[in-house]
C-alpha cells in the first residue's frame, strides 16, 4: 500500500489546484524577465559606447602631443606661427591652412588636429595643439588640448636677439 503525505483535513483534489505555475505566472516573470534583459542591454550600449569615446580621447591625447613635440624640436627659426592669430584666429576652434592636420587611427576612427603658433616676442612663442576625433559621438568628448611656451634665449646657440 501507498502512503501518501497529507494531513488528515486535506483532500486528494485540493492539492492538484495548487501544483505549477498559471498562466498569469508565467506572464508575469516574463515581463519582469524582459525589462532585466532590456536594462542590460542599455547597460552594454552605453558601456560600448563609452569604450568607443575613451578609444578616441587616447587616439586624440597621442595625435596631440606628437604634433607638440613635432613643433618644440622644429628649429625656433623656421617654427610656422600664424600672423593673423591676433586678428581674427586667436584660438584653436577655427582651421587655418597650414595648420591643421587629420589622421586616420586603426580601429579608432579619424582625429582632427589643428594648433595655433603665436609669436610673443623674437625669443618666444605661444603654442596651442587641440585634437578630437571625428565620430558622431566623440567630437567635444574625445577632446584633447595642450599648451606649451617655446623661448630661445641663448643668442650663442643661434637664438634671434630679443626685440620687442
Amino acid at each position: 500500500m501507498r502512503s501518501q503525505n497529507r494531513t488528515p483535513h486535506q483532500r486528494p483534489e485540493a492539492a492538484s489546484h495548487e501544483a505549477g505555475f498559471t498562466l498569469v505566472e508565467a506572464l508575469v516573470a516574463m515581463i519582469v524577465l524582459s525589462f532585466g534583459l532590456i536594462a542590460v542591454t542599455n547597460l552594454m550600449i552605453v558601456a560600448a559606447s563609452s569604450n568607443t569615446v575613451a578609444n578616441q580621447s587616447t587616439a586624440a591625447a597621442a595625435i596631440a602631443s606628437d604634433q607638440l613635440e613635432l613643433l618644440k624640436r622644429t628649429p625656433f627659426g623656421t617654427v610656422p606661427f600664424d600672423e593673423s592669430a591676433t586678428a581674427d584666429r586667436g584660438s584653436v576652434t577655427v582651421d587655418a591652412p597650414g595648420f591643421t592636420r587629420d589622421d586616420a587611427v586603426a580601429g579608432v576612427g579619424g582625429v582632427h588636429t589643428r594648433w595655433l603658433v603665436r609669436r610673443l616676442n623674437s625669443q618666444a612663442y605661444f603654442i596651442t595643439v587641440r585634437s578630437e576625433g571625428l565620430g558622431a559621438l566623440t567630437g567635444a568628448r574625445s577632446r584633447a588640448e595642450f599648451t606649451t611656451l617655446r623661448s630661445c634665449t641663448a643668442e650663442a646657440l643661434g637664438c634671434p636677439a630679443l626685440v620687442p
